[in-house]
């Protein structure tokens, strides 16, 4: 292979950094890029070793045209670009070592287990207005001796905390009690199992497993939807522990009268007991439940880190866990202190647009201020390239940040008719297209009228 010039300047990965800290400034540099390193570079292609799979993802998604055009200023040429894990290069070849002649054996036991998590328990879930009344129905469910009800049906939106309680129902059943035979599984679970055991000639022995028990708690049951040789067996499976007072337990992100293609008779057996819903968490809960999680940790945020994440992805319990991992995570691996510009930065790709109303007079002074030309400018007939490029700036940015239509773009930015707002914008996003630094300058500025 014909190697580029540059493999006699080891200081060549140096020289590229610096173009790219010049472009994205010194604090998303240090984010993302500091900790890169180079591991191999021809005129064809150019490895780059990152050190973590999220790192990797970021580059790949939002830096790459930007380090191509910055290799291309340093060498003079345009190789592919590979973003290799690093953990990941020495993890593969210790796998491959290990392995090395070693064949597996296929399980002939296809029947599922309990696919429970021992951490999730019911003295550690978080209670809040939006779940009181499904903890206590878990509660009551899963004490010893005889209950309220002995059906209980959960449904709430995705990640609200469904399969925590359904999950420590089935942990606390089997601590208190060794006597006693649960099973806890996902729908798709209990499906594969029921098809596996028909194709098989099993059918027996499937309903000798699920009906010869004393507790059936069935996840996600939403997955049964259009799925009638499987929701007419579930029925039998209900009937049978029913008539023996045996407890159920179901989790659904819908209502029973709301999951599509449901058969009536099951309908009716799923709200044949007690029905709770699980809502989205209030500020309060989002705050506790995140205090929760990082006690867990062992480590200290600051306060005004945990009130961001639980204002920004307080949708559902699931996103504020992935939000708060991902900076635990970035902070660990990367060896710095958090604080809230960290977490801002961080999870700037994945927290929701400010709910504030945005203005089309707010877009026209932060790019006014930005380019230094004058509102009067803006609105008049001038089309020099410096003026006309600001305003078509002004009309891109509008377009993604207010629900404002093409002629109203057009109206407000210099009376101008909407094909010509039109025009401005797919001009501007040709220019991102092609030009880097114009990219950055537009999402910058977008990053700024959101904040």
């Amino acid at each position: 292979m014909k190697h580029s010039k540059v493999d006699r300047h080891p200081d060549v990965w140096e020289n590229v950094l610096g173009e790219i800290e010049g472009k994205v400034g010194i604090r998303q540099y240090n984010l993302w890029f500091k900790n890169t390193r180079l591991i191999s570079f021809s005129n064809k292609s150019v490895h780059i070793g990152v050190p973590n799979l999220f790192i990797q993802t970021k580059i790949r998604e939002h830096f790459e045209p930007l380090i191509k055009d910055s290799i291309n200023i340093v060498t003079k040429i345009k190789p592919s670009i590979n973003f290799l894990v690093e953990d990941d290069i020495t993890f593969e070849k210790s796998h491959n070592e290990t392995t090395k002649g070693i064949k597996t054996k296929k399980s002939s036991n296809q029947s599922p287990v309990s696919t429970n998590n021992r951490q999730l328990l019911l003295e550690n879930f978080v209670v809040g207005d939006c779940n009181r009344l499904a903890y206590a129905a878990a509660l009551e469910i899963s004490k010893p001796g005889p209950t309220a009800f002995n059906t209980l049906f959960i449904h709430g939106a995705i990640g609200v905390g469904k399969t925590h309680l359904l999950q420590g129902i089935f942990n606390r059943l089997m601590a208190e009690a060794s006597t006693v035979r649960a099973v806890y599984m996902p729908a798709e679970s209990w499906t594969n199992d029921f098809i596996y055991s028909l194709k098989g000639g099993k059918l027996e022995s499937f309903r000798k497993k699920y009906r010869d028990i004393d507790t059936f708690l069935v996840d996600d049951v939403h997955f049964f939807s259009n799925k009638k040789g499987v929701q007419e067996e579930l029925i039998h499976t209900f009937n049978t522990l029913n008539n023996l007072s045996k407890r159920i337990v179901f989790a659904s992100d819908a209502h029973p009268r709301l999951m599509d293609q449901l058969k009536e008779s099951l309908a009716s057996r799923f709200m044949s007991g007690m029905i709770a819903k699980i809502g989205r968490p209030s500020h309060n809960t989002a705050l506790q439940i995140l205090q929760s999680k990082v006690a867990k940790t062992r480590k200290k945020l600051p306060g005004n880190v945990l009130e961001f994440i639980s204002k920004k992805f307080n949708e559902n319990v699931r996103s504020m866990e992935s939000a708060l991992t991902t900076v635990l995570a970035y902070a660990n691996i990367n060896k710095v202190k958090i604080n809230l510009q960290l977490a801002c930065d961080v999870l700037s790709e994945l927290h929701p647009n400010e709910e504030r109303n945005i203005t089309m007079k707010d877009i026209e002074e932060a790019v006014i201020k930005h380019c230094n030309v004058s509102r009067e400018n803006i609105h008049s007939v001038n089309k020099s390239r410096s003026v006309a490029l600001c305003r078509q700036l002004c009309m891109y940015i509008a377009k993604k940040l207010t629900h404002a239509s093409y002629q109203e773009i057009g109206q407000y930015f210099g009376n101008k008719r909407h094909t010509t707002a039109i025009f401005a914008i797919n001009k501007v996003k040709e220019k991102i297209k092609n030009d880097v630094e114009f990219r950055y300058l537009a999402e910058s500025l977008i990053r700024k009228i959101r904040d």
